[in-house]
């Protein structure tokens, strides 16, 4: 089949622009991609995560230490860690973790997952020291009820 001139110049003119066109697609494709990566949040919170992991591997070491004060308010839900020995203050409210010294103050971001886990951690330290609590004032009793009442009918 025989093409006239024209015709051939015009079809390499038509692939010239479409090839154009498509560079210029993948271009702004390219360009949209990075920014959507510079933008995301996941990628911004590698510093947030770094944080985490300290303030957690910090509450992790006053969790352990058995003189560590450990409180927990009921209405607010926070719950609090003192360590006299480090002079160091934590509340664990809501998605926040605040670490108080008398030098700094930090407020650090935690994840739904690192939350779970440190209100988890901390719950059931606050359950073993309530049972080491309740096995000792058990084991300090001598007196049965029925003692207690005849002590209590003699005097």
């Amino acid at each position: 089949m025989w093409i006239p001139e024209g015709d051939f110049v015009y079809l390499r003119l038509l692939k010239h622009k479409m090839m154009v066109i498509h560079k210029i697609k993948r271009f702004i494709q390219r360009v949209g991609i990075k920014v959507i990566k510079l933008t995301d949040p996941r990628r911004m919170e590698v510093d947030k995560m770094e944080y985490e992991s300290e303030s957690i591997a910090i509450c992790r070491k006053l969790l352990n230490k058995p003189d560590t004060i450990l409180l927990i308010s009921p209405i607010s839900g926070k719950r609090y860690i003192k360590s006299d020995e480090n002079q160091l203050f934590i509340i664990i409210e809501r998605q926040r973790l605040t670490i108080v010294n008398h030098q700094y103050s930090y407020n650090i971001d935690l994840s739904n997952k690192a939350l779970d886990w440190v209100i988890g951690v901390f719950d059931n330290e606050v359950e073993k020291r309530r049972e080491l609590m309740e096995n000792e004032i058990r084991s300090n009793v001598k007196h049965s009820l029925s003692s207690i009442y005849n002590n209590l009918i003699h005097e």
